[in-house]
């Protein structure tokens, strides 16, 4: 498909809205993709960590003494023999404490899992032999599980000297206690949502190695460049002597967004051994040691009248932090998100939030897809849900009164958020259409005769993604800078390189950037290469890949470099062939006279004249963020004796703005679907009184198979943003906010009960049916 390109500069074949196959694939496919664990390793050790065994305790001795004189080992090392500075997330808003979270336990342990020591052998069975073979004594105290019971005055305070309760804000606009009190229906209702892993098929992976007075660290990183950064600080270099790639990475979901402990202590190992030093993490440090997300518990009263208007909400939230905050996002992501987004998409003037996070001795809680914004839309779609049903209403038709118009846009939330643009009430009527809302009485009737129950579902959400500076600098987050790089080079042959700070993960962003070159270079496709993420590619600084940004911000810093090297060809090609920039063209690997194939000029030619005339690099801060929206709806079948949960139709209409790339965008929103799916259905970690992970292996912690998975109606509304270049919104995430309340929403509707925590298991369905309690996880 051929498509032309904007501002008249011809036609380019792979630009914006061209279906184009995905770049990364055919190296997945054929096995010639290097993970970290397939990079050369001469000479190298295999490093293993020693975690905690218990969840809260003085640490009184690590116990590696026993490791150093194992069979293979070259060295074993504990907090005292590393010396390392913690990782302290930065944030400056006064009602933010993040602790500080050492490399390796020093005093004291907080979690199960935490790492203590590490074991450097010749190979990695030899030093997880080492590492098996010792045991840390540890002085155990009683562990602080329960968020809210943490943060009571008396509780035992996991970081001596500070409070439990690392943030604690408020907002309260309009006239929430009026609403009320005007009120003709009033709800009161507790929402829980479990904690979840991100599980990416890959689990975390560094490789470091010395390099003169410095190092070089391949990670399967989120944000290499805030990995060199914090590297050079703890490790005390200057940062051009931190190199630090991200190579090929088998997904990362948000859980690699972070700077980990180990990835430090990997690159104090290499300089200290001048030696190479891997470590590549295992499914079961995985789920007990990497971040998980979500883990929240809210306390809600919504008000409404009787007509179905939507009059207020007032919201007490606890997050349930775990022991530390991961760097840089610190102990605010979660909690922040959340509050700032349960009015949701509608029409909402009186709000009153609290929000705390608690420090508890459970492992950190991080990003994971839809990062805040999944509890957000549980708490709105079910409080939607449970209002009109008690009022005695249509759900549908409340949603649809109380969502904003697309008249209203730009439109700013009650918590001040600028939505941009969009019409929510044309994809709850497109889902409703798709999903045959008007014939469901007549399903339900005929289920019902053959003895099944059957239940329709809804949720409706808008989230911000392209998150910008500003927005971090407002919450306090002053580690993340909010913006994002590319540096943009034309080599000698003709061919396009880019390199940015935000790495690909899986999601195609290979592909999507380099059409968003195509069309700002007015090149095909096939002449960009967009190159693994590199710090030493060129000095640039920025976020990283998270919270839906790559499509905006990278895309606008690929966009702004490679139309300056448009500019560049078009002047020089100008002068060698006598003609106005503005009649010239690019075709294939020249320049020439519109219309005339004749007159023309290879861009080779152009680039030996002034070779460095065509490297350049540009960062891009969006405006603000950005709104992509959804409408979900599902219709199930619950089998009252087994429990069983079975999702017959799933229909999404969504709206992402300008699409890149038809293709993955599809397979964003299918992916991130399925992982809603799974984390309303199946997945949620638990811990016992002792603070261990019951969860800590996939016979416990179950995630969907493909078979699980129902068929996908999706529908594109395709209304491009005003606020960006390329009219783009982020897409990422937005398929993993709604199947939660979605889902609850059908099975409550099968079978007149509320569901408000998941996941929503046989377990507790069968409870449901017989009228027994359904407790979530702890």
């Amino acid at each position: 498909m051929t498509r032309a390109s904007e501002g008249g500069r011809g036609l380019v074949a792979g630009g914006i809205g061209d279906r184009l196959m995905r770049v990364e694939d055919r190296p997945l496919l054929t096995g010639v993709a290097e993970f970290v664990d397939d990079l050369p390793f001469e000479g190298g050790l295999e490093a293993a960590f020693v975690r905690s065994h218990a969840a809260h305790g003085r640490l009184l001795d690590s116990g590696i003494g026993i490791a150093r004189g194992m069979p293979g080992v070259e060295g074993a090392f504990d907090a005292g023999d590393l010396g390392l500075a913690p990782l302290l997330p930065p944030n400056d808003n006064p009602d933010v404490r993040p602790p500080a979270q050492p490399v390796l336990a020093t005093g004291k342990v907080r979690f199960a899992g935490e790492p203590v020591a590490v074991v450097v052998a010749s190979d990695r069975y030899l030093a997880e032999d080492a590492r098996d073979a010792v045991y840390p004594e540890i002085e155990e105290l009683e562990p602080v599980l329960d968020p809210r019971e943490a943060i009571e005055d008396g509780a035992t305070a996991i970081h001596e000297g500070a409070s439990n309760a690392v943030v604690d804000t408020s907002r309260d606009e309009g006239e929430v206690d009026a609403a009320f009190e005007g009120a003709e229906v009033v709800i009161e209702r507790t929402f829980k949502t479990p904690r979840h892993s991100a599980m990416p098929i890959e689990a975390r992976a560094v490789l470091a190695r010395p390099k003169g007075e410095g190092v070089e660290i391949w990670t399967s990183s989120q944000g290499p460049h805030k990995v060199r950064q914090l590297v050079a600080e703890i490790l005390g270099l200057d940062p051009g002597l931190v190199r630090v790639v991200t190579p090929d990475v088998g997904g990362g979901f948000g859980v690699k967004a972070h700077v980990y402990p180990e990835e430090i202590a990997l690159a104090a190992l290499a300089m200290r051994l001048q030696r190479p030093v891997k470590w590549v993490e295992d499914r079961a440090e995985n789920l007990a040691a990497s971040t998980h997300a979500r883990a929240q518990d809210v306390r809600l009263r919504a008000a409404m009248s009787a007509a179905g208007e939507l009059l207020a909400m007032d919201v007490d939230m606890v997050c349930d932090q775990g022991a530390y905050g991961a760097y840089p996002h610190g102990v605010s992501l979660e909690a922040m998100t959340t509050s700032g987004m349960i009015p949701g998409p509608y029409r909402l003037r009186n709000y009153r939030v609290r929000v705390r996070t608690a420090i508890t001795n459970k492992s950190p809680l991080g990003a994971y897809r839809g990062v805040g914004f999944v509890p957000a839309a549980f708490i709105h779609e079910r409080a939607i849900e449970v209002l009109a049903r008690e009022a005695g209403l249509d759900p549908a038709e409340v949603r649809r009164r109380n969502l904003i118009d697309a008249e209203e846009f730009p439109y700013v939330s009650i918590t001040h958020q600028p939505y941009d643009s969009g019409d929510y009430r044309r994809a709850l009527a497109l889902a409703l259409e798709r999903i045959g809302y008007d014939e469901i009485d007549r399903v339900k009737e005929k289920a019902a005769s053959e003895g099944r129950r059957i239940g329709l579902g809804l949720a409706c959400y808008v989230e911000p993604t392209a998150m910008n500076s500003k927005v971090f600098k407002l919450r306090g987050m002053i580690g993340i800078e909010g913006f994002d790089a590319a540096h943009v080079t034309v080599e000698a042959d003709g061919i396009v390189r880019v390199w940015t700070t935000t790495p690909e993960i899986g999601q195609g962003s290979d592909t999507t950037l380099a059409q968003v070159a195509a069309q700002a270079l007015g090149m095909d496709a096939s002449m960009v290469r967009l190159e693994h993420s590199d710090t030493a590619a060129a000095e640039l600084q920025g976020t990283g890949t998270f919270a839906s940004r790559s499509a905006v911000s990278t895309g606008g810093a690929v966009t702004d470099a490679c139309g300056q090297i448009r500019d560049r060809l078009m002047e020089d090609a100008s002068e060698r062939l006598e003609a106005a920039p503005g009649d010239l063209v690019i075709s294939g690997a020249s320049v020439q006279v519109r219309g005339s194939a004749s007159a023309a000029v290879e861009i080779s030619e152009l680039v030996a004249v002034a070779p460095e005339r065509y490297r350049l690099s540009a960062s891009h801060d969006p405006e603000q963020p950005v709104y992509p929206y959804a409408t979900h709806a599902c219709l199930v079948s619950v089998d009252e004796g087994t429990g069983e949960v079975t999702i017959d139709r799933y229909v999404i209409v969504e709206d992402c703005g300008t699409i890149i790339n038809p293709t993955i965008v599809e397979g964003q929103v299918h992916g991130a679907a399925a992982q809603g799916i799974g984390g309303v259905l199946f997945e949620g970690h638990d811990y016992d009184e002792a603070g261990q992970l019951r969860t800590a292996s996939l016979l416990d912690y179950l995630v969907p198979t493909a078979t699980e998975i129902p068929a996908i109606d999706l529908t594109h509304l395709e209304l491009p943003s005003p606020v960006t270049s390329t009219g783009v919104k982020g897409v990422g995430e937005g398929g993993t906010i709604a199947p939660a309340p979605a889902i609850a929403n059908a099975v409550g509707d099968a079978l007149g009960v509320e569901f408000n925590h998941f996941p929503i298991t046989p377990e507790q369905v069968r409870a449901a049916v017989a009228g027994r309690a359904t407790p979530s996880l702890s």
